[in-house]
């Protein structure tokens, strides 16, 4: 399963939900879901624009963790 990095990348920078809100230009309700991997939906222009204001792709705004895989996996 993916999750969001966002605040751990934002966090490496010195920045905290307001100044990346500011820096990415947008609201701050969106900055906290995604600082807090809770949103809604996800907009390609929004994670554009946060790639943008933390210096990565967007690629890099998501780690994927294995689910287990433990037995009865295939």
């Amino acid at each position: 399963m993916a999750r969001l990095r966002i605040r751990e990348l934002a966090e490496q920078r010195g920045m905290n939900i307001t100044e990346l809100s500011r820096q990415a230009r947008i609201a701050y309700t969106t900055a906290h879901a995604l600082w807090h991997d809770t949103p809604e939906n996800l907009n390609r222009r929004v994670l554009g624009r946060v790639a943008q204001a933390l210096g990565v792709q967007v690629r890099d705004l998501f780690a994927v963790e294995d689910e287990g895989g433990g037995a009865g996996s295939s």
